[in-house]
């Protein structure tokens, strides 16, 4: 794995690819967590090998899409991902997501296996729906507020924007509308995927258990259990070590299917 000096590009209104490489044999969707864009994963595209090419989702009301619509339901958020990526679908594609990004990227693949199943699923941080104790937007002013301190003591760049007073408030209008999303959330009852799923956890996770991570074995034909990393809630965020564990593991996970 090394670094690339490419310019990063984006694909349509959805996609941004911090490292373009047109000749990859897989294309890898990534989904942020909530409050986060598409550059949240800068770092892991970077570290991927030349044949896996990260395709980041910009989520609307932020960043550059500032002025696009929010979704009204998670639903409409899962239908309108997936139609962006269906014209894509020109070589084989997986599937990572942290945090509530990891639901939407697990219901986006579900939703793209009618017309082609990913290769892998990456799922960091985040309960599959069946082990939910309570809707997670039960927690939501809670979970901004954590949001909101993580940032404030893990990312220079955004701590600084939350500790602006009109910006912090706008962080928290999307922190609270992405994990409003989540309280929308209806079981499309599509099945498991038909693909490798594997499961992050980092150690430090306050938000999800264990046991709770190794449930996703059950939304998958192939379950690969949890892999915990010395790493927060935010893996990706936590620091260049955890960020390349990640690649390793999607690399590993990847690159075998890529050659049989």
């Amino acid at each position: 794995m090394h670094a690339s000096r490419t310019v990063p590009r984006i694909e349509g209104d959805w996609f941004w690819l911090p490292v373009p490489r047109p000749y990859a044999a897989v294309r890898l969707l990534c989904f942020p967590h909530a409050g986060g864009d598409a550059t949240a994963f800068t770092a892991l595209g970077r570290l991927l090998p030349e044949e896996i090419e990260l395709w980041g989702v910009r989520m609307p009301a932020r960043g550059g899409r500032a002025r696009d619509p929010y979704p009204e339901s998670f639903g409409d958020l899962v239908r309108a991902v997936s139609d962006a990526a269906l014209p894509h679908l020109d070589r084989p594609y997986a599937v990572l997501g942290q945090s509530i990004g990891g639901l939407v990227g697990y219901e986006v693949a579900r939703r793209l296996s009618a017309r082609l199943a990913p290769t892998a699923c990456v799922v960091i941080g985040f309960a599959p729906p069946h082990t939910w104790r309570e809707l997670p937007g039960t927690r939501i002013d809670a979970d901004v507020r954590e949001l909101a301190d993580f940032m404030l003591r893990n990312d220079e760049r955004a701590g600084a924007v939350v500790t602006h007073p009109a910006l912090r408030e706008r962080v928290h209008q999307v922190l609270r509308a992405d994990m409003g999303l989540v309280s929308t959330y209806r079981d499309p009852g599509t099945g498991p995927l038909d693909c490798p799923l594997q499961s992050i956890l980092g150690a430090d996770d306050e938000a999800v258990t264990a046991a709770e991570m190794a449930e996703w074995d059950r939304c998958s034909t192939a379950g690969r259990g949890v892999d915990v990393l010395p790493a927060g809630h935010l893996v990706l965020q936590s620091g260049e070590s955890a960020v390349r564990r990640v690649a390793g593991i999607v690399q590993d996970l990847l690159l075998p299917a890529l050659h049989q």
